[in-house]
């Protein structure tokens, strides 16, 4: 599915390396703000960075689980490169969930880097609710698949599920990228 994903006019795979500490954005242009965001994090901790991007028109929703590096050459090269990762994701919120707005998910293998992220994320966006309990989060967006490629590095990592507003509002976003930043450096 990634191949053809990657064959489609338009859609661009773009990586470019720098430390063991690797940030995802595999539904970048389909999850608004998700590729700027990983790039941005990235930029700032001088870690590395796979995005792919699709232009705006397009909506396809290929399942994290099925970015199989066996369709990348980018991708395995990538996932060679780094030891562990935060891969961004944007979602709308849980069903019958008030503050969807607000609330972001940490899933991923690796625990004790979402309860770190969890932390620095708390402490730099209090306004919001930043929930790294697997067990409080809804099996599909959990992120512990062993195909996703936040997974397939040496420690594994977290996926970050982004709600909208922090996507959206400038201060927010800055002050998100920069609890990213401080988690990639630290680690």
């Amino acid at each position: 599915m990634l191949d053809q994903l990657l064959a489609t006019p338009g859609v661009q795979e773009r990586c470019c390396f720098g430390s063991s500490f690797g940030f995802l954005a595999l539904h970048g242009g389909l999850e608004a703000g998700t590729a700027e965001i990983a790039q941005a994090a990235a930029v700032a901790s001088n870690a590395s960075v796979y995005a792919v991007v699709q232009p705006d028109e397009f909506r396809w929703h290929v399942p994290s689980h099925a970015f199989d590096p066996a369709q990348s050459d980018v991708l395995d090269a990538f996932l060679a490169h780094v030891e562990c990762v935060v891969s961004v994701h944007g979602f709308g919120g849980l069903r019958g969930d008030d503050d969807r707005w607000i609330t972001g998910l940490l899933g991923g293998s690796n625990r004790a880097l979402a309860a770190e992220l969890g932390a620095r994320l708390r402490e730099a966006l209090p306004g919001y609710r930043w929930i790294d309990d697997l067990d409080r989060i809804p099996p599909h967006l959990r992120g512990v698949h062993p195909g996703n490629p936040v997974n397939r590095a040496r420690f594994g990592g977290v996926q970050i599920e982004l709600p909208p507003r922090v996507r959206k509002t400038t201060s927010d976003c800055a002050a998100l990228v920069g609890a990213l930043a401080a988690v990639a450096l630290a680690a």
